[in-house]
């Protein structure tokens, strides 16, 4: 069924024959069936930007919303989706997963963008332009300047998508390309204000740092990938002899970090032994927990 038919008609309808009446006798909105289809205008989204020149545009978008039940934010995205037809750019913070339609958004730097071209994850000429020119790094390139938790948090936002970026460059041939990224983000993070390892809640830092190395690997980038390496280590390891030296239930309280700690080790041994070998790697060890969702502020 079409989007705009679908919340126009039904979701958005008062007719009681496109509503359902439950046990109590309240009425409420249904949603017909979980497979979408939302129309591209070709013409219209080549001439406003929405897709670059060179895409292969899908002429409408098909997908299946994975819900059984819908609240009223879940409707109003694809409220919002529906009656935009493609006039206007929409974006997430995040890859957005919740409603089905994640192989139609596109990373645009820090941003990810509804587009009518599948599995095209990053928008790569226009990402390399602002990342290497125009992204701000809040003075972490500054000596002596210090971040709490929730600025630290959002440092790594800005690292993890320049490590998405650069992984994705290097795997398609743009290697060159991938290192000015990686060079650009460690030159503008000092590692007396930022180190790649560090103590953060859940790992989440040392798991975005692994991210950033997996990438320098991919793009061949060793003294970089070394940096990164030696400083993951010796946070790891200053870790697990904490967490050795701990008693009871004083360890026990911390078994999750404990493990969460031991299982990025271990993922940073296996990319190690792995790039001696110079065949290619395709994907993280399993060792190492899921890619890290960008922090959103």
């Amino acid at each position: 069924m079409d989007l705009y038919t679908m919340m126009k008609y039904y979701a958005g309808s008062d007719d009681p024959k496109n509503m359902e009446q439950t046990r109590d006798g309240n009425m409420i909105n249904v949603f017909p069936t979980k497979k979408v289809i939302l129309p591209v205008d070709v013409d219209l989204v080549r001439k406003n930007g929405t897709v670059n020149a060179t895409d292969s545009v899908v002429s409408e978008l098909r997908f299946e919303i994975p819900k059984n039940v819908l609240y009223k934010n879940d409707a109003a995205i694809l409220n919002i989706i529906a009656a935009n037809k493609w006039k206007r750019p929409i974006y997430f913070t995040s890859p957005y997963g919740e409603l089905g339609f994640q192989q139609y958004l596109r990373q645009d730097g820090m941003t990810y963008r509804l587009v009518p071209v599948m599995n095209s994850e990053v928008n790569s000429d226009w990402v390399f332009d602002v990342m290497s020119k125009k992204f701000g790094f809040g003075n972490a390139d500054k000596p002596g300047v210090y971040f709490d938790e929730e600025n630290r948090r959002h440092l790594n936002s800005i690292r993890l998508q320049y490590a998405q970026a650069a992984g994705f460059l290097a795997d398609n041939g743009r290697a060159e390309d991938a290192k000015k990224l990686l060079n650009k983000c460690d030159k503008m993070m000092l590692q007396e204000n930022f180190p790649y390892g560090m103590v953060s809640r859940n790992q989440q830092h040392n798991q975005i740092s692994l991210q950033l190395l997996y990438a320098a690997y991919r793009a061949g980038d060793m003294e970089l990938a070394n940096r990164i390496s030696s400083s993951l280590k010796k946070d790891m390891e200053q870790q697990v002899a904490y967490y050795q030296s701990l008693r009871d239930t004083r360890r026990d309280n911390l078994a999750y970090e404990e493990e969460r700690n031991n299982n990025l080790l271990r993922g940073l041994t296996g990319l190690e032994q792995q790039f001696k070998n110079p065949k290619p790697v395709t994907e993280l060890p399993q060792t190492i927990p899921g890619n890290a969702a960008p922090a959103t502020p």
